[in-house]
């Protein structure tokens, strides 16, 4: 099911996503997409917009569990002004928060919209992010302003491990899907930076998961690969670990529980950031890689060169 729903704000600045150096300003479609990730963070953050979700006692985490998903198909009408004042050294990230080629977005065309609105009226960057192949059918646009975008698909798991990945996002494309798309769009020379997130444990943990991954996308010559633990907000964990025992995957079910703790979970993002490292130095990626961590960074101590701390200053 998808609300619609008409917002005021188009492009915003984007503190959070510059430190992330992914982007400096954010262009999202709507409010939550209807991929259903199991794993997503969105309704945690949606959960005082009480109105927008009446008809579930006002909880965001119901509507969620419903499929239920937020769009506004006339978020390409606004962007006149905002476009006008964008720089070329500027980067507007579609999306941050939705999937500007969900189902619903798809639906009403308003990924394609956006992104055709931004290269044709303004000067800026383009990098986009998307878990849904159908991206691919704007390689028109996408080869025509290849100067100016660069075009990443999450990728959640190594192929040995899809089937876990469509448990877990039951509406976003298949791994395989994705890698397509990708492929697609470097033989048409578009950049494309490389996203492996969450990195759930027991699916893309472990040394010789990152290792297939970033074997996944090392031909497509990345130009920068950002990689991220699993976000704990909410119930996603809940959910995941759930789904994951229904589906038979017990085992994997049980290390996403085991992280559902603080110190667990801080245990858990360390071990990563040492195998992202070592993975990526042999894969020779380690110079791309970049990982988001929602930390100050003060309690760790191993290789830090590729983190990027989000909360405070490490001081390394």
């Amino acid at each position: 099911m998808a609300k619609i729903i008409e917002r005021k704000c188009t492009i915003t600045r984007s503190p959070e996503f510059e430190k992330k150096t992914l982007a400096t300003h954010a262009l999202n479609v709507g409010l939550m997409c209807g991929h259903g990730c199991l794993y997503c963070s969105t309704p945690a953050t949606l959960r005082m917009k009480a109105r927008l979700f009446h008809e579930y006692g006002g909880s965001s985490f119901k509507a969620f569990a419903a499929g239920e998903s937020v769009v506004d198909p006339t978020t390409p009408d606004r962007l006149g002004r905002a476009l006008a004042s964008l720089k070329p050294t500027d980067t507007v990230m579609l999306s941050t928060l939705t999937d500007a080629w969900s189902p619903e977005a798809q639906t009403y065309g308003v990924g394609r919209k956006c992104l055709e609105k931004v290269l044709r009226e303004s000067k800026a960057q383009v990098r986009i992010l998307t878990k849904n192949a159908a991206v691919a059918n704007e390689l028109d646009l996408l080869a025509k302003f290849r100067d100016r975008v660069v075009l990443g698909m999450s990728i959640t798991a190594p192929l040995s491990k899809a089937k876990v990945a469509e448990v877990l996002e039951p509406k976003a494309s298949s791994i395989k899907e994705r890698l397509d798309a990708l492929q697609v769009a470097h033989e048409a020379k578009v950049p494309i930076f490389g996203m492996l997130c969450p990195c759930l444990p027991g699916v893309a943990d472990r040394s010789d998961d990152l290792e297939e991954m970033l074997a996944m996308i090392k031909p497509f010559d990345p130009v920068a690969i950002w990689a991220e633990p699993v976000n704990p907000r909410g119930p996603g964990l809940s959910l995941c670990q759930e789904a994951l025992a229904a589906a038979g995957f017990s085992s994997i079910a049980n290390e996403v529980r085991f992280i559902r703790g603080e110190r667990e979970h801080l245990d858990y993002t360390a071990r990563l950031i040492g195998n992202l490292n070592v993975a990526a130095a042999g894969a020779g990626l380690k110079p791309l890689l970049k990982i988001l961590v929602y930390s100050d960074g003060k309690d760790f101590s191993g290789d830090a060169s590729s983190v990027v701390w989000l909360k405070g200053e490490s001081g390394r």
